[in-house]
């Protein structure tokens, strides 16, 4: 999805103004994003109003004062629905294609039932979260600039944390990897708030490439569980997982040369 733009930032943007500019374009991003997914609930997008309410979240946390960051939870609750129909789906179309018409149908009853949360959810969020968090959208951070000192403690957090959690995932085990994407979302996400101060497109297209590779992997480990016991969809799923972990162990290896490259330049 794409993301609205905010132009004319820069390092020495004063925070407090480039904060609420960003802002308000993450918000507007979650309103594109809501207007299709009120109208049909097809994965792209459902994917997109869920990527919105990421980035939207990722802004709010960096530049949010308590009351803004407080509102958090609300929109992680929009995204929580639409993770549920989106999972779903992409399940409910595997087993579709592989001829697992029971257990697909179990999967579309699933998919059906997350739709009637997300649609209490979608009402929910425009009737009473989404005019809360307009109101608090101009409580941020007011000291310093785009990219001061804050802003760079807080990459160099992201980056540490990307950092432990590519360790823990070397074996590949699945909660770990699951983790290590979870880490290196919330550093993309970050780093494309801060591009305009930092030197980082390079990094926010390899952090892209390395969340792709984790996700698929995730889900074909999520897949290895709905279909266990039945061999034939078994064989399938860990041929599916045998070509995603060598793209995931490429990525890794990426991610680990990233992270230097950042840490050095970030001080």
């Amino acid at each position: 999805m794409r993301r609205a733009k905010v132009a004319n930032l820069d390092a020495d943007t004063p925070l407090a103004a480039a904060a609420e500019r960003l802002l308000h374009a993450r918000i507007a991003d979650v309103r594109a994003a809501e207007a299709v997914a009120a109208r049909r609930f097809d994965p792209d997008a459902v994917h997109d109003l869920r990527v919105a309410c990421r980035r939207l979240r990722a802004a709010m946390k960096l530049f949010g004062k308590k009351p803004l960051r407080a509102l958090d939870a609300a929109v992680e609750r929009l995204q929580d629905a639409l993770g549920e129909v989106r999972d779903a789906q992409l399940q409910e179309r595997w087993l579709r294609s592989h001829r697992a018409v029971k257990l697909a149908a179990g999967q579309d009853r699933k998919e059906r039932r997350a739709e009637a949360r997300l649609r209490q959810a979608l009402a929910f969020w425009t009737r009473r979260s989404e005019p809360r968090l307009l109101l608090a959208l101009p409580r941020v951070h007011a000291g310093g600039r785009l990219g001061g000192s804050r802003a760079r403690r807080r990459l160099r957090t992201r980056v540490k944390r990307v950092e432990g959690a590519l360790e823990d995932a070397r074996s590949l085990d699945p909660r770990k990897t699951h983790a290590l994407r979870i880490a290196a979302k919330k550093l993309r996400y970050d780093a494309e708030l801060l591009k305009d101060a930092f030197d980082l497109s390079a990094a926010i297209a390899g952090l892209a490439k390395g969340q792709d590779a984790l996700g698929e992997l995730h889900d074909s480990d999520v897949r290895l569980e709905l279909v266990r016991g039945n061999s034939r969809l078994e064989l399938a799923v860990r041929g599916e997982r045998a070509r995603r972990v060598a793209a995931a162990r490429r990525e890794l290896r990426n991610l680990s040369r990233l992270c230097s490259r950042l840490r050095s330049s970030l001080g």
